[in-house]
């Protein structure tokens, strides 16, 4: 019989295939052998996680102004060079509506679904910020100090459908579901999205996770955090300042 290789930065939540080997039919299976390997990146050193202690939340009236304003300031904190990755597209809309009206002085991109070419009008325009969804929480590149700031509004839960009703059924509660099957798929699409911000071992980046369910204290914290590489995390504002200040160059402040 000849053997397969199955290889990504994704497959694993942590140390455990659980997840993808159920979805491809390799629970179960002996001969199935895993292995991770350790990443070369310096994610302690080229990364810097916020979280703010007090995030919008989305039941307010005013979540998308209060979403939109932390966004910008911290596009101002890092002089722009930023990825705002959405879970949906209305939301999208929503926070580039109110950053127009910010007049931010970056250039603003907004990748739709049949907008690829946006992707290389961002890329070679420094400074600038993207706003994307869908497809751009994988297999696109930012190398460099293209993205300097990674920021997730939501976490990337997925959204109920045909096959996650059916899967329900399988288990005694909602949630021993959520634990087995909802978390883990939303940890491996945080992984994919993580993954646009450090692409080469000089990459440096700041993450910023804005929903609420993400801070301290709160419901999934700790498994948005296991999910990331160890790095520092910080909510003050001058800390993601200092960041910057101190892992870009000079030219870097003179774009746009």
């Amino acid at each position: 019989q000849q053997p397969i290789i199955l290889t990504s930065g994704t497959l694993s939540v942590g140390k455990d295939f659980s997840r993808f080997k159920a979805e491809v039919g390799l629970l179960g299976n002996h001969r199935v052998t895993e292995s991770v390997s350790l990443s070369p990146f310096d994610y302690e050193k080229n990364c810097l996680l916020y979280l703010p202690n007090s995030p919008p939340k989305q039941k307010n009236k005013a979540y998308f102004n209060q979403i939109s304003q932390e966004i910008a300031t911290l596009l101002y904190a890092t002089h722009g060079h930023g990825l705002i990755l959405f879970t949906s597209y209305a939301a999208m809309s929503a926070v580039q509506t109110r950053l127009n009206v910010e007049k931010l002085p970056y250039p603003l991109f907004t990748m739709s679904r049949n907008a690829k070419h946006i992707l290389k009008q961002f890329k070679c325009c420094p400074g600038s910020v993207l706003l994307a969804a869908g497809a751009a929480w994988e297999g696109f590149d930012f190398l460099g100090d293209c993205v300097s700031l990674l920021v997730i509004p939501r976490l990337p839960f997925p959204y109920p459908d045909a096959m996650q009703n059916h899967l329900l059924d399988s288990y005694s509660t909602l949630q021993e579901f959520i634990r087995a099957i909802v978390v883990p798929d939303m940890q491996i699409k945080l992984k994919q999205g993580f993954g646009r911000a450090i692409r080469t071992e000089n990459d440096s980046c700041v993450i910023a996770i804005l929903d609420e369910r993400a801070a301290k204290g709160q419901r999934y914290f700790d498994d948005a955090r296991r999910t990331l590489p160890k790095m520092k995390i910080t909510s003050d504002l001058k800390d993601v300042q200092e960041f910057i200040r101190k892992k870009k160059s000079e030219n870097y402040f003179m774009e746009p």
